[in-house]
């Protein structure tokens, strides 16, 4: 009975360790299974990184590449085992990569960045990351990964380029320079905006501008600026700064509203020059200009007032001298007294006249009131009105203009005077039975130009321009013939007061050609067509 029921136990425990091991051995086989599959994932995952993934035994030879080191290197994955990393980078990175195998370094992940030659010889950067794996304590390999960051470095690069670059203009700048925050805090300051101040930059970092301690360029940074600066990207304005030497300076300003890399306002750029020179110059010229407005002002109400006052008693000298001639019959004595008393009369009214015009022009009285005209048609009258004194003296004079209009604007009195000026010049000194030519052209500018030619005495170089000066005359036509050495200086000013000009030049034969130009202003049609049917004018006296 005992026999037969110990065999039952002894059954009964067989089978049940039977069962125990079919559910160990199943157990095992499916984490073997499930144990493959990760690997298989984890492969598949290794393979497809766009990264370069490789692992070394503990000497750091590589025992495992991922299939991204063909497109990297331009090699087989097979060229690489064997491989250590330190051998094919360049020469510069090859200790750095190197310690990142050794094995006194701990377990911690190690990185370093290194350049190798990739496909193609290119160079390529790369941030390699190493972790040592460990087995019965001790180190068997490590699992490796390399990221290309050639684009990324490159780029870092350039940036450091470019703010360096822009560090070095702004230190190198004689304009004084700041950056602040939007809450009014200085972070960067040039060379410049210290020597200005006398403050350091160390002693306004992080500092707002309206701290109790603030810098002199306080009123460069108000809050209504920073206000306006966010309604408009730029802002300009004149102001009033404390330079290091206490004295007050007017600056000129200049703001620029900076954004981050989101697009939002982050600080403003401030760049102030010192105008304080120029405002002190504009102050001086203004004022010495006012001046010399009121000098000027002075000597023409002078000559004016002067003018008008001999004037009276001229008129009563020459009318006296010109009864005295009348009234001595045929004593010569007293004819010749009464007709110099009288020549001298008129030549002292001309002077007076002269003055006149000199002061009349250079005042707002004088002022020059222009309309559309053909110099033409002044020419001619100033010519007619003439004519009797060319026929006194047995002078020919030759007058040629063009058959198209020169139409211009000028004030026709002032314009004829200075024509009768220069003409009457002409005349004057031209011996008797010469020529005088009037000729009427357009410079190469297309200026409106004419020319009064004689055959006088000429004026010597070093005197052409000088004639145009009131009160000198040329030394060659300094006969005693009379003249004020006024009538050149005034037909200067009126053409002058045209934008145009007046110039002299010997002829080469002899004699004198006067140029008298003044600006063409552009004809409307109805003028062009009204003159259209005028010819040439050619005229012999």
């Amino acid at each position: 009975m005992v026999g037969t029921l110990l065999m039952g136990v002894l059954a009964w425990v067989v089978v049940r360790g039977a069962r125990i091991h079919r559910l160990a051995i199943a157990n095992m086989e499916q984490a073997l299974q499930e144990a493959a599959l990760r690997e298989r994932e984890l492969s598949g995952t290794v393979m497809s990184l766009q990264e370069l993934i490789f692992r070394t035994d503990a000497n750091g030879s590589i025992t495992f590449v991922n299939p991204h080191w063909l497109p990297v290197m331009g090699t087989s994955v097979a060229s690489a085992l064997g491989q250590r990393p330190w051998e094919i980078v360049q020469d510069a990175d090859r200790d750095r990569v190197w310690s990142l195998f050794t094995r006194g370094a701990g377990l911690a992940a190690r990185r370093t960045q290194a350049t190798l030659i990739a496909a193609m010889g290119t160079p390529r950067t790369f941030d390699v990351s190493v972790i040592p794996l460990q087995h019965q304590g001790h180190i068997s390999g490590f699992a490796c990964s390399a990221m290309d960051v050639t684009e990324r470095v490159a780029a870092e690069q350039q940036l450091h380029a470019q703010l360096a670059f822009t560090r070095l203009v702004m230190e190198t700048s004689p304009l004084p320079q700041s950056v602040i925050t939007l809450d009014g805090q200085f972070v960067i300051v040039n060379k410049a905006w210290e020597d200005f101040t006398g403050q350091q930059r160390s002693d306004n970092a992080y500092r707002a501008s309206d701290s109790p301690e603030q810098p002199p360029t306080r009123q460069l940074h108000e809050a209504e600026d920073r206000q306006r600066l966010r309604a408009q990207p730029r802002l300009r304005h004149e102001s009033s700064v404390t330079h290091r030497d206490g004295s007050l300076r007017e600056v000129m300003v200049d703001k620029v509203l900076l954004h981050g890399t989101d697009g939002r306002a982050s600080g403003i750029l401030c760049v102030f020059m010192d105008i304080s020179e120029f405002r002190d110059a504009e102050r001086a010229t203004r004022e010495a200009r006012d001046a010399a407005e009121e000098t000027s002002r002075a000597k023409t109400e002078f000559i004016a007032n002067i003018s008008h006052e001999l004037r009276t008693p001229l008129q009563s000298i020459i009318g006296f001298s010109e009864l005295g001639v009348a009234r001595s019959g045929d004593r010569e004595r007293l004819q010749s007294m009464f007709g110099e008393i009288h020549h001298a009369g008129e030549r002292m009214l001309s002077l007076v006249n002269d003055l006149l015009d000199v002061s009349k022009i250079d005042s707002t009285a004088g002022a020059i009131h222009v309309e559309r005209t053909d110099l033409r048609v002044l020419v001619r009258e100033v010519v007619r009105e003439i004519d009797p004194l060319i026929r006194s003296k047995e002078l020919t004079l030759l007058v040629n203009l063009p058959e198209q209009p020169m139409l211009t604007k000028v004030d026709p009195p002032r314009y004829q005077q200075v024509v009768r000026n220069v003409l009457a010049n002409a005349i004057k000194f031209s011996p008797p039975h010469s020529c005088i030519d009037i000729v009427g052209d357009r410079t190469e500018n297309g200026a409106l130009r004419v020319r009064v030619s004689d055959e006088g005495p000429g004026i010597p170089e070093a005197e052409l321009d000088t004639v145009f000066d009131a009160f000198v005359q040329s030394s060659q036509t300094k006969d005693g013939s009379g003249g004020t050495g006024l009538g050149l200086a005034i037909c200067r000013k009126i053409i002058d007061a045209h934008g145009g000009s007046i110039h002299a030049e010997n002829r080469p034969a002899r004699g004198t050609a006067f140029h008298i130009v003044v600006p063409a202003r552009m004809a409307r049609a109805a003028d062009r067509q009204d003159d259209a049917s005028h010819s040439a004018f050619m005229t012999v006296y």
